[in-house]
């Protein structure tokens, strides 16, 4: 039995679950694993009822030499990090994100949860990559730059993000708070526009298809210099492993080693971004199954893991100067909760 069948039945057998519950407690693309519960239901493992998959006698038996799930992740910390000795900073970054924008689906906008926005802060900090240093962050949905700034440890925070409203709120915050934190409007199919080599970190959450991954990861390389921290987020759910192959093999081309991988490390909720019916509708992954499923989603399904590099030489972009901006740039096969452009 291969361990992505594992997941699925062991988790059936605590009880019925939702697609979306589902879904969260595996860690298959999400194509293969929709195949491999169709596969499942068809062979009469698995059944579907009133919004929940369970398992059919049949499926009992299968799964009779397997536990029910467990939950074995620390409830007081998120993948063994916690911030309160930024609590302060935590207290203020709340405060400065009331009335932040909601997510523009043109752009595949989603912002994390605020206490896993300084889970990133307490792991940047603990790897010397938040005291002192100069920080660029590409895309900032999330508003990191107000977490960063609000522990008063960067020498500089620079943002750029293609959304106009997101560079005037964190421009209109950084203004009240004297936080020092520099935005600018960039789209990343344009040509890098500032100094190369001129930051010791950067973090980015990409889009997910293979060509927005190679332009946004270059960017980062033309940003950062030698010796200089890249941060950024990958999930399961948009990018297959042989994507995860393909990833690994540019950050090595670029002079970078991969020193962290932080599984399941940042949520996107659906509650936190109000994604309702639309957001839904612009994705392919709702046509997948032939059932229905409830919304909203009653899990968190869409988590990332935080990937951290370092450039073991100059690093080398694979991609300098302007590329053209098409769907390609946000979607390919496999960017199934990406939504469409309308």
């Amino acid at each position: 039995m291969r361990r992505y069948e594992v997941q699925i039945l062991r988790s059936l057998k605590e009880g019925p679950k939702s697609f979306w519950k589902l879904l969260d407690e595996q860690d298959e693309h999400i194509k293969g694993f929709v195949e491999r519960l169709k596969a499942l239901l068809e062979a009469g493992v698995v059944k579907y009822s009133d919004g929940k998959f369970s398992l059919t006698p049949l499926g009992e038996a299968r799964a009779a030499s397997l536990l029910p799930r467990k939950d074995v992740r620390c409830p007081h910390c998120q993948g063994g990090y916690t911030f309160s000795v930024f609590s302060e900073a935590f207290a203020l970054y709340h405060r400065l994100v009331e009335g932040r924008p909601l997510p523009n689906l043109d752009y595949d906008q989603g912002f994390m949860t605020e206490s896993d926005v300084f889970s990133r802060v307490a792991f940047l900090y603990e790897r010397g990559d938040l005291e002192g240093q100069d920080i660029l962050i590409l895309g900032d949905d999330d508003l990191l730059s107000l977490a960063l700034a609000s522990t008063g440890l960067p020498r500089s925070i620079t943002v750029l993000e293609v959304d106009q409203r997101i560079v005037e709120f964190i421009t209109k915050r950084a203004k009240e708070h004297n936080l020092g934190i520099t935005a600018l409007e960039y789209n990343a199919a344009s040509p890098y526009p500032l100094k190369d080599h001129a930051f010791s970190v950067f973090i980015t959450d990409p889009v997910e298809s293979e060509k927005g991954l190679k332009i946004t990861l270059s960017r980062g390389a033309q940003a950062l210099e030698r010796g200089g921290a890249l941060y950024f987020g990958l999930t399961t759910i948009e990018s297959s492993w042989h994507k995860w192959y393909s990833v690994e093999r540019m950050l090595l081309e670029m002079g970078f080693v991969v020193t962290d991988i932080l599984r399941r490390f940042s949520a996107y909720p659906d509650s936190d971004n109000h994604f309702d019916e639309e957001f839904y509708d612009r994705t392919m992954m709702r046509r997948l199954m032939d059932v229905a499923f409830p919304l909203p989603a009653d899990a968190d399904w869409f988590r990332s893991s935080f990937i951290r590099c370092e450039a073991v030489e100059e690093p080398r972009p694979l991609v300098v100067g302007e590329v053209v901006f098409d769907t390609d740039f946000y979607l390919d096969e496999e960017t199934m909760a990406t939504p469409k452009f309308v």
